[in-house]
Formats: C-alpha cells, structure tokens, sequence
C-alpha cells in the first residue's frame, strides 16, 4: 500500500470521527464530497485526466486552491470547536487579568454547545472536563437578549428596571427594540463561583456554597477603609499593594485583594466596606425588595439545575421568572397570587438546564451574576485556563 493511500484512508477516517463528535453537517458535506472525489474511481480517473492535461501553471493553480479550501475548513473547524480568541475589555477581572489581555479560548474541554437558540433541543458536544469551581468562563451576556435597535450597547432590562426604581419617565420607551439570538449578544469573562445544584449565600460581601466559605473569596479585590491609626510605613505599604486608592466622603477608601490584607496582616488596619445586612437593594436580582438582598448579603438561594424541580410560589417566582421566561421560553403570569405557566396553575418547576452563579475578581467594579442572575449553559462558550497574551 503507497503513502498516498494511507494517507487518503487517515484523511477519511479523521473526517468521520470528528463529523461524528462534532455533529456537523459542514464537515458532513466536506466528508461526502472527499469521499466521492478520492474513492469513486470514474470521478478520481476524471480528475487525474484532467490535471495531467492542465499545464504546470493550472496545475500549481489548483494545488494551491483544493489547499486553501481545505485550510479555510480546518480554521472553521477549530474556531468554531477548539479554540478562539477572547480580548478583555474591562477591569472586573483584576487582579487576576486586566483589559486588554488576549486569550486562548479552550472550547473543546467543555464541548460546544448545539442549539443553543432552542431551549427544547439544547445540547452540547461531549467534552472531556466538567465546569468546576473556579473556572474562568466567557459566555454570551445573558441579559442581551432584548435590545434598542437603534442603540444595542444600551442595556434594555437594566433601562426598564431604572424606569421602575427612579419613577421618572423612560426616555427610550418608545425605542424600536428587536430580540438578539444568544450567539449574537455580547461576551463576558467571569470566574464560577456556584454550579448546579448549590446552595449560595454571600455574608459580608463573602461567598458560602453549600454552607462553606469558597476558596476563591481570597483572590477577590474589596473595598476597605484605611483606618486613621494606621502607621505611616504600614499606610505606605498598604498603598504600593493596592489596585487603587482614592478619597471618598472624606475617607481614605483602599481596593485590595482580599489575600494580600491577610498575608501582610493588615487586617486591623482596613475596615471592609459592605452594604448593611437587611439593606435591600432593587438593583441586585432578583430585584425583589421584600427579599431584604443586597451585594453584601445575598440569599440562601439554589443554583437551578438541570432535572431539579423547585417548589414555586409570589414570593420566591422572582428568583426563576427569567429562567422560566426568557431562557427556558416558557408563558408564564402571576395572577391573585396564583402562578400560571403554559396557561396551566403551577406549583413546581423543572429545569430544563444547567446554570450557573459568576462573579468578577474586582467585586467593586464587576457587572456580574448579582446584578443580573444565573448563567444558562447554553450561554457558555468555552473556559479559559492558560495565561493570557498581553497586547
């Protein structure tokens, strides 16, 4: 057997196996047509025919086109698969990563996602790992799935919520606003810090999973105040260590990295500033004051989870509205008291999904699942788990 034939039978079997994986109809067709150009003897006799009658200049013509075709298809194949590329525009994930770092998004670790539009059909590519604590993430924003046509960068739920709050007239109420596709909305970068399942309640701006403080409350930035006895060579230190210092309402005001204060034991030195327990505020999810939720103090509250079902009643329906709603597209009304979903009275829910609490390193600075919610699943694109490119 000749070099050629067996590297036309690699070629082959690499084709099935990763249509198979991939469940592909692109690399389906790419299998199709390389099957019937290599293996169907009157078509292949044809092309060599042809290709020793063509001068050296078609020849080379060809050559060079069946190889860009064949480059193009292999670049899809792993842009849309593999790997991608991630550049960070923002500082919520300081210190950790600061913006403009580039990144290799690793796609298949995870599987891609398949229908990820169609909350019936969602699925994914199988992939070799599961998400676990810690995880830095990119996925789509959930919250982009309505937007202004006229201005999609304005944040249209945030918009209705401040028209709700403030009471003042909406000047974009009469916006033409369109609906974005989940593969259409913007991508974030945030570190999972509860999974399916969990339990999440966040104490003094802390997380606790499943009754536990997470390990990952260390690397977060918070905000202190730097106390007025606070030794000058200690201040000093404290202020080179700082990812920023500023003055506000007359005090000092230190954003550090929570590990950085215990390694250095400036714990007596800087006060933590929090919201107070019992504070609510309407702009942290679900955005239900009666829940007396803040930033500061969040929950108990379960992670959604895919087959878990959940009692369901007017006071905690504003925790899975959306997700009933919105990502898992259900008709869903509250009326005297009494939930409706599909028109039919409803006391329990099923998860169709996954999802996901995430957060930002830079806590003070960071748009996360506090402000918006849980991240559904079929939101997740990959995970990225290599050191960045700096521009």
């Amino acid at each position: 057997m000749n070099k050629k034939v067996i590297i036309r039978y690699i070629l082959t079997i690499a084709f099935l196996l990763l249509s198979i994986w991939a469940q592909s109809w692109l690399l389906v067709m790419v299998l199709l047509i390389h099957l019937f150009v290599l293996w169907h003897k009157p078509t292949n006799n044809k092309l060599n025919l042809f290709l020793d009658k063509a001068g050296s200049k078609k020849k080379n013509l060809i050559g060079w086109l069946m190889a860009s075709v064949y480059a193009i298809i292999v670049l899809l194949f792993i842009n849309t698969y593999l790997f991608g590329i991630y550049t960070l525009q923002s500082s919520s994930m300081e210190p950790t990563f600061h913006s403009g770092n580039i990144f290799l998004m690793n796609k298949v670790e995870i599987g891609q996602g398949k229908s990820i539009n169609n909350p019936n059909n969602y699925h994914r590519v199988r992939g070799f790992k599961e998400l676990i604590y810690g995880n830095v993430i990119v996925f789509y924003f959930p919250e982009a799935d309505t937007i202004f046509i006229d201005n999609p960068k304005v944040n249209y739920h945030f918009k209705k919520r401040e028209t709700k709050i403030s009471g003042k007239p909406n000047k974009m109420a009469h916006t033409p606003i369109a609906y974005s596709p989940v593969n259409k909305r913007p991508r974030f970068i945030k570190r999972i810090i509860a999974l399916p399942g969990d339990t999440l309640k966040i104490i003094n701006g802390d997380n606790y999973i499943n009754g536990k403080p997470s390990e990952f409350n260390s690397i977060f930035i918070n905000k202190y105040t730097l106390l007025n006895n606070t030794p000058k060579n200690i201040q000093t230190s404290i202020l080179n260590s700082a990812n920023s210092a500023y003055t506000e309402e007359m005090k000092q005001i230190i954003e550090i990295q929570e590990k950085v204060v215990y390694d250095n034991h400036w714990e007596d030195y800087l006060e933590r500033e929090e919201r107070p327990l019992n504070m609510p505020d309407p702009y942290v999810f679900p955005f239900n004051t009666l829940t007396l939720w803040n930033a500061s103090y969040w929950g108990p509250a379960v992670i959604p989870s895919k087959g878990l079902s959940v009692n369901i009643n007017e006071n905690n329906i504003s925790l899975y509205w959306r997700i009933i709603e919105a990502y898992e597209e259900n008709n869903i009304e509250l009326n005297n008291g009494k939930i409706y979903i599909n028109k039919k009275l409803s006391t329990q829910y099923t998860f169709k999904m996954n999802y996901y609490w995430v957060a930002g390193d830079n806590r003070p600075h960071s748009f996360d699942s506090r402000y918006w919610g849980f991240v559904p699943e079929s939101h997740i694109i990959g995970v990225i788990n290599k050191l960045p490119f700096t521009k």
